[in-house]
């Protein structure tokens, strides 16, 4: 009995197969790659949302602190 032999010519089907994994895998990367992108802009606007977010609340704080001192003002009269 023999050891396995391997036949290394190329034919038509072999250049098929590999033009269609090409293919195939440069449609996937470019699917990522749009999701990718995607995915970043939804981080990036939420990012900016939660920045804005600190930005009010700090502002509201400040705006309470203010109404307490005027509060106070007003009832010590």
């Amino acid at each position: 009995m023999t050891g396995p032999r391997f036949d290394f010519t190329i034919n038509l089907g072999h250049v098929i197969t590999f033009g269609g994994l090409i293919f195939t895998m440069s449609m996937g990367w470019s699917a990522f790659d749009g999701r990718l992108r995607a995915v970043e802009k939804t981080l990036e606007t939420a990012t900016a949302t939660l920045v804005e977010q600190v930005r009010q609340g700090s502002m509201i704080s400040a705006l309470d602190q203010r109404m307490q001192r005027v509060e106070r003002i007003v009832d010590a009269r």
